[in-house]
């Protein structure tokens, strides 16, 4: 997948005919370059004044922004549960036994005690 992300509000100098129209298009300002750009204009407005199309749209939106924030969170934990495995074996490449290095472990209260224990039957 590629992101391409347009700063349609700061100067399009330099930039292509179509890079320039797409900037004023996003801007909501009228376009006159082809039927392309006619196209996307018309299907805009016809949107815009469909109340059951907007609805869906806001729903969609919504939902996006409620899985990339699940996700956030689900990776964010996923972190702490590998910044603590990576403690853990520092810890027992330092000579600790097993159950020092997971006493080092659970006193940084970085991951539950379940999720602690759920690590260290990997090392047992």
């Amino acid at each position: 997948m590629t992101k391409i992300i347009i700063n349609s509000q700061v100067s399009a100098e330099g930039q292509s005919e179509d890079l320039k129209a797409l900037a004023k298009l996003m801007n909501n300002e009228p376009v006159k370059l082809n039927k392309h750009f006619d196209y996307a204009q018309r299907r805009i407005k016809e949107i815009n004044e469909d109340p059951e199309t907007r609805e869906k749209i806001m729903l969609y939106e919504t939902r996006m922004l409620e899985r990339e924030q699940a996700a956030g969170k689900a990776g964010y934990e996923q972190g702490k549960v590998d910044s603590a495995k990576i403690i853990l074996e520092n810890q027992l490449n330092n000579g600790r036994t097993l159950e020092q290095a997971t006493e080092f472990v659970k006193k940084l209260k970085l991951i539950s005690d379940k999720d602690l224990e759920k690590l260290i039957k990997i090392y047992k």
